[in-house]
């Protein structure tokens, strides 16, 4: 009589379950390098992260990218675009020091 109950009880629950939405979502954020002295150092350091990111696998994605933790289907992440772009800083003196930041376009899933 217990198995029967509990296995009415699933079937009861697996509508419910079935009709769980999810809203496909798209995020642009992105990853800074650290400060160089040459453009070129930042844009190495720039497509060096770019392609870490690439090869990431989606679930660790999740904390590297800007989405929400808590109602994400954590398997969802996918990165569409990603650019290297280099802003330039003044250092304590003055002279010019360059910055690279990773410009990502991703999309990814949501419990509705």
């Amino acid at each position: 009589m217990k198995k029967l109950l509990s296995l009415a009880a699933v079937f009861a629950m697996v509508p419910a379950v079935s009709y769980a939405q999810f809203d496909n979502i798209y995020g642009n954020g992105g990853v800074h390098t650290a400060v160089y002295a040459t453009e070129a150092e930042a844009i190495a350091e720039g497509n060096q992260i770019m392609e870490t990111l690439s090869s990431t696998p989606s679930h660790e994605l999740v904390y590297i990218l800007r989405t929400p933790h808590k109602s994400l289907k954590h398997n969802s992440v996918e990165i569409y675009d990603a650019d290297v772009k280099v802003k330039t800083v003044a250092s304590a003196d003055g002279a010019p020091m360059y910055q690279g930041f990773v410009d990502v376009e991703y999309r990814f899933a949501r419990y509705d």
